[in-house]
């Protein structure tokens, strides 16, 4: 399963509505763009045409004023500007290059006037100015309210007033090809810039999530420090939002309750097995010393002797017990003396020898191979390892011992044939009192300590122990420890 990221979930939501709003922003602002472009093109076909209508002219007048837009419009190749003129039923004037698919007498006309001209119920029209000059005496005829449409022909498309007085009908068109490239031009634009924009958005996003979750990242890394040695750990709260303050604060005395309880645990199992150690060992002389006082194969001896098995056993997870207590609180002592590690593991193998009735013993040893450690200690994890690997072995079953080493470290490999470990239990052997046997019974000798205490040793040394494999019929625990 792709594991979740919490930080690009944010970093993702962000960027999606960033450019949610990016988008349509742009498309927003392209569309007002282009309204505005087109009320400024409609404006100047009022300005234009209005000012033609304030009397009743001929068509040589629209002759002229066609050749005043081809002025206006530079004298290109061709006139931008097409005119339809209409005096009451009679055509007066039509651009030579009007598109023939337009047909100017199909436009709607207003019928109502510009402000302040009001057309009142049975009032007569005014009649035709003079051709005089437009005075109070002789005033500019009304003129009506300008309707627009856009329209399409020979690949171009026009934007088209409709305007008139009461004699007068005006179509005037605008090529609109000029207005649409620049609109075309500004809308590339937009959609070039806008994967740098994104790209940019979804950065930042990044970044803001990052920050947003630097508390988070902090808290995770002091979590990752909290061991045996650093329940000590805690977090400032002048550094951060009030908003991650009320998380910091729980986490911290999370932390002071979890230190209080770790050190009261570890308090009362070392107290506790050195406690036990005075009246086991007294006990232990007493049923020694009753063992050999009673009869010669009496039931009392026998009774004495298996309680005697036991006291030894209880004095065995006593001793473990205090030595796991004693490394949960950094306070195992090691005596670090530079040791022939071969030699010692030869030694182990000559004792599993003599218990490995009916096994068979395999090594490969490099030779010299030296560590600084503590004898004691790391005898005892060499034992542990060789006797689970005798109990949990099958009848005629093989056991081998691999020996390597190089510049920084040495590695101690331990296999042994038999049923294996089940994949569910493979996180669980080095838990305390955890047994392979789910009944617990005693027909395979043992406290569930054992590996549990190797391990500790093997990281107090500086190294690690963990189970390698449990594949092809052989399980194998794999022990390194740093070069002496």
């Amino acid at each position: 399963m792709m594991t979740k990221s919490f930080r690009l979930k944010i970093a993702l939501l962000s960027g999606v509505i960033s450019g949610g709003l990016l988008v349509a922003t742009g498309v927003l602002f392209w569309q007002l763009t282009y309204r505005m472009d087109l009320a400024r093109v409609d404006r100047e076909l009022r300005n234009l045409g209005h000012s033609q209508l304030e009397r009743v002219n001929g068509g040589d007048h629209w002759v002229r004023f066609e050749n005043t837009l081809w002025l206006i419009a530079g004298q290109g190749k061709s006139l931008p500007f097409i005119l339809w003129v209409k005096h009451e039923d009679r055509v007066l004037h039509q651009s030579a290059h009007w598109p023939k698919s337009i047909d100017p007498k199909s436009f709607p006309v207003s019928a109502a006037y510009e402000p302040p001209f009001v057309l009142e119920p049975g009032k007569a029209l005014p009649p035709p100015p003079r051709r005089e000059a437009i005075s109070p005496s002789n005033p500019a005829l009304p003129r009506k309210e300008p309707l627009f449409f856009t329209r399409e022909a020979d690949g171009k498309a026009w934007r088209v007033a409709v305007m008139g007085n009461p004699y007068m009908t005006l179509v005037l068109g605008a090529d609109l090809n000029e207005f649409m490239s620049g609109m075309t031009k500004l809308r590339n634009a937009y959609l070039a810039a806008l994967p740098v924009v994104l790209l940019l958005v979804a950065a930042g996003s990044w970044w803001l999530a990052a920050r947003a979750l630097r508390p988070v990242t902090v808290l995770t890394q002091t979590a990752e420090q909290v061991t045996a040695k650093g329940l000590d750990q805690r977090l400032p709260l002048l550094a951060y939002d009030r908003e991650m303050a009320r998380l910091i604060t729980v986490f911290n005395q999370m932390l002071d309750r979890l230190e209080r309880s770790f050190h009261q645990a570890t308090r009362f199992s070392a107290d506790a097995s050195h406690e036990l150690k005075t009246p086991l060992t007294i006990l232990q002389g007493e049923l020694e010393a009753a063992l050999q006082s009673a009869p010669a194969g009496s039931a009392e001896q026998t009774r004495y002797a298996q309680l005697l098995e036991e006291i030894q056993r209880l004095k065995a997870i006593t001793h473990k017990l205090l030595l796991l207590s004693l490394a949960d609180s950094g306070r195992l002592k090691l005596d670090l003396q530079p040791l022939d590690f071969t030699e010692a593991v030869e030694n182990v193998i000559a004792d599993a020898e003599i218990l490995a009735d009916g096994l068979t013993l395999e090594k490969s040893l490099q030779p010299a191979v030296r560590v600084r450690a503590d004898a004691d200690l790391l005898q005892q994890v060499l034992q542990n390892l060789a006797v689970n690997a005798i109990k949990y072995n099958q009848p005629g079953g093989r056991i081998r011992f691999e020996l390597t080493s190089d510049a920084t470290r040495v590695q101690l490999r331990l296999g042994n044939t038999g049923p294996g470990i089940p994949a569910a239990d493979r996180e669980k052997v080095f838990e305390r009192f955890y047994r392979g046997d789910p009944s617990r019974n005693r027909q395979t000798e043992g406290t569930g300590l054992g590996l549990s205490l190797a391990r500790e040793i093997v990281r107090a040394h500086g190294g690690t122990l963990e189970l390698e494999s449990t594949t092809d019929g052989w399980t194998w625990f794999c022990a390194r420890l740093p070069t002496g």
